[in-house]
């Protein structure tokens, strides 16, 4: 926030230069973003009087001008302006002097005649015409009172000024004013707060003759003030006004305007002021939008309302955005005769929602975001009605409709001083704590220790005692804080049980040959979709992203796969003969939310591989031997994803629940992916896994009696599933069975059509004696009978 110097000084006096002012104002929490003398770069400019004014004898344009500028002999001056006649009072930049933009005035010669110096226009000199009216760059800049001649011009034009750049938080809404920060300026600088006096002069009538009006959205229009003034004379600010406005970045428009502008700016009310006789039926209401109302703004824009937002509307239209921008059809002209001015609190998020959505950003809208307090408004629509009586813009009309339907208590708590100087890490004296919050205008009333603490009204971020011992400390100087060395001790971190399983299972899959990949978890819908899931899976509803990169990157990843293929598909398409990738991330499902109403992150685990001597029962088997390890023992059934082999794919299940899906890629999932050659997948849940995983048993002995091998080829029908066929041999083995397991797979002719021969090997031993010749054979009796009962026979 922009403020003058000056306009400071006049509610706290400023009793240092701008640079020390700024740092004491920092020192006590207010931020300062720098300053800005407005005349810094203009010196030697004068008043001066055109004593005559003649054609230049060698240009069609060009004046021979003399100068009085109060001392010395008059200045000849060349001046090309065509407004520049004798007798007038002009601006005169002398020789020496210095104009903004560097610009420094010498002695010289124009079409051989001698000038002394040059006649400015306000363009010239940085003047703005709403600062100051003149012709702008078609002439020179006239002034149009009477000043001494030789005075400088800058404190006429009213740049003789410096201006502070405020930097105003979010928590001090009070500082988003004049008097905020005078209150500020006040403390910093040891000097007194002095508001001025605010009295109004009504005249004869009553406001509900001219006006009436209804809230019917009490929820975001907490109070609503209104008073008429009548009689209303549109005219130009006075200059000390305009000079105000200027330096705080706003623009004069006429003395009406400037009142609320002005009013704003130091009381940190926004207003609006309505033509009366442009309201239909004289009938004010604050209500919601319906959909498909529209309104134009001051600045021309159509905007069309979707319903919701806060509006004031006159009996038939929609007349001003609430707390944001008035309406075209209802604002200040010079014709405008009855006005009613407009003081209300608006809710916050209703304003920065409607700011938002319709794309308009005002000072209003972002005091409003802020926050208003709704316990001063009346103090600024009075002194609102002050400054038009002072200004002879209009007659106040007698009343004041005032709709606030549930006031706000005064705020008052209880507070330790004790606790306030432990807080704040610094021995504040009691004394000066309750002199600190006096100093702020907090109300005080010391008890002991205790303190009763009246907060003001314009301070809506003091709600407790945190809130008093920061008020205090800053105040007090944060330099009493004592130094001290940083002590403390680190604390090593540890790794949480799901970050160990990560561990143990990236060591065992690096130990079988496999590199770990990483990729983002957004991703492109059609990534899923490649896979050629059913339209009803659940993986297909991924979780969209709000503000995406791209289609690329646009959901949240329901499933590993896609990735882990596309990255198989690069390593094929950029000549590497093989890979065995695993990719261990969190999968999105929106549908099964959690108790926050968050999308459930499941911890997934996928393998791929390709190339070398990778197969479906290469992949299977670093998967058992992985499941294993955890103490997982699975069985392998025929079945699977739809985007595996049909005739490649299988499930392993522990206790008849999968625990993973695992296949060659399906060809026309392979082609849709750009995948020249086989390759395997297989996913598992980590979460799963973590379930089922069970500790390591005792460290048995070695054997102390040998062991006998036994192979056997059996040849069985080729729908025949080997996992169920070997389970039912082990169990039919016995205890003296301490492995059997698949070695071969043979096809040929002489088999027989649809037959397959496969070779199995078993090992027996005993526990407690070597085992005879006439154990082993019963044994394998019994296991070859289990066969016989699965259309498995000896192979001839």
């Amino acid at each position: 926030m922009k403020v003058p110097m000056k306009w400071i000084s006049e509610y706290a006096p400023i009793l240092t230069d701008a640079e020390n002012y700024m740092n004491k104002m920092i020192m006590i929490g207010n931020g300062v973003e720098g300053y800005e003398d407005l005349g810094g770069e203009i010196s030697g400019v004068v008043v001066g009087k055109v004593l005559t004014c003649e054609a230049h004898p060698d240009s069609d344009h060009l004046h021979v001008t003399t100068v009085d500028i109060g001392s010395g002999e008059p200045l000849q001056i060349v001046c090309g302006a065509p407004n520049c006649e004798a007798g007038i009072l002009v601006p005169v930049a002398t020789v020496g002097a210095t104009l903004p933009g560097g610009v420094k005035i010498k002695k010289g010669k124009l079409r051989g005649v001698e000038s002394s110096g040059m006649l400015c226009s306000s363009d010239e000199l940085g003047v703005p015409v709403e600062l100051y009216p003149s012709v702008g760059s078609a002439g020179l800049l006239i002034f149009r009172e009477d000043h001494p001649l030789g005075a400088d011009v800058k404190p006429i034009l009213g740049i003789d000024d410096t201006v502070m750049d405020f930097e105003v938080l979010a928590n001090r809404p009070d500082c988003l004013s004049v008097w905020g920060l005078a209150r500020e300026t006040a403390v910093a600088c040891g000097t007194e707060f002095k508001k001025p006096e605010i009295t109004v002069s009504e005249t004869d009538g009553d406001v509900r003759d001219y006006v009436q009006v209804d809230v019917e959205a009490n929820d975001l229009c907490p109070r609503y003030i209104a008073r008429v003034v009548k009689n209303v004379r549109v005219g130009e600010s006075p200059m000390w006004l305009r000079k105000y406005l200027h330096g705080a970045g706003m623009r004069s428009i006429n003395n009406v305007v400037d009142i609320t502008n002005f009013v704003m700016l130091e009381t940190g009310h926004p207003m609006h002021a309505f033509d009366l006789d442009k309201v239909e039926g004289h009938h004010i209401i604050v209500r919601r939008a319906e959909a498909g109302e529209q309104i134009t703004t001051l600045d021309g824009k159509e905007h069309p309302l979707s319903g919701g937002q806060l509006v004031i509307c006159d009996a038939e239209k929609p007349s001003c955005l609430a707390g944001i921008m008035g309406g075209e059809e209802s604002e200040i002209t010079e014709e405008t005769r009855t006005m009613m001015f407009e003081c209300a609190v608006f809710d916050r998020a209703s304003t920065r929602v409607t700011s938002r959505t319709l794309g308009i950003r005002t000072e209003s809208s972002g005091r409003f975001e802020k926050g208003v307090s709704v316990k001063t408004a009346m103090e600024a629509m009075n002194r609102a009605c002050q400054m038009i009586c002072e200004l002879d813009a209009g007659d106040v009309v007698g009343g004041v409709i005032d709709i606030y339907p549930n006031p706000e208590e005064k705020q008052v708590f209880t507070a330790s001083c004790a606790r306030i100087a432990k807080r704040t890490g610094v021995d504040i004296p009691a004394d000066e704590i309750v002199r600190i919050l006096q100093q702020l205008h907090f109300g005080v009333e010391r008890d002991g220790d205790t303190l009763t603490v009246t907060v003001p009204d314009f301070r809506q971020d003091v709600t407790g005692e945190a809130d008093l011992s920061e008020e205090a400390l800053r105040v007090y100087g944060y330099d009493h804080i004592p130094g001290t060395l940083l002590r403390g001790e680190t604390t090593p971190g540890g790794r949480n049980d799901a970050m160990r399983l990560k561990d143990s299972v990236s060591r065992k899959l690096c130990g079988l040959g496999f590199r770990e990949i990483m990729n983002f978890s957004f991703v492109s819908p059609k990534s899923v979709e490649k896979l050629g899931l059913p339209g009803d899976d659940e993986r297909l509803n991924m979780l969209p992203i709000r503000n995406p990169l791209g289609e690329d990157t646009s959901v949240m990843r329901s499933t590993l796969v896609p990735d882990m293929l596309s990255t198989l598909a690069l390593n094929m398409n950029h000549g590497n003969e093989k890979a065995s990738l695993y990719e261990a991330a969190n999968v999105f499902d929106p549908i099964h939310r959690t108790e926050e109403n968050l999308p459930t992150e499941t911890r997934k685990l996928c393998l791929g591989m390709y190339g070398g001597k990778a197969d479906f029962f290469t992949l299977r088997g670093v998967v058992e031997s992985l499941l294993t390890g955890f103490g997982i023992e699975t069985e392998c059934e025929a079945g699977g994803e739809v985007y595996y082999h049909p005739g490649r794919r299988a499930v392993l299940k522990h206790n008849g629940e999968i625990v993973c899906s695992l296949g060659e890629i399906h060809p026309e999932v392979r082609e849709r992916f750009d995948m020249p050659q086989r390759a395997y997948a297989a996913e598992l849940d980590l979460k799963q896994i973590a379930a089922l995983r069970q500790p390591m048993g005792a460290v048995k002995p070695m054997p102390r009696y040998p062991a006998v091998t036994r192979d056997l080829s059996l040849v069985m029908p080729e729908e025949t599933q080997v996992g169920p066929l070997l389970a039912a041999m082990r169990g039919a083995a016995g205890k003296i069975l301490e492995d059997a397991k698949m070695f071969d797979v043979y096809r040929s002719a002489a088999l027989g059509a649809d037959k397959k021969s496969i070779a199995f090997s078993f090992v027996f031993r005993g526990a407690d004696h070597t085992l005879t010749e006439e154990e082993i054979t019963k044994a394998m009796n019994k296991l070859l009978k289990a066969a016989e009962s699965m259309g498995a026979v000896i192979r001839g």
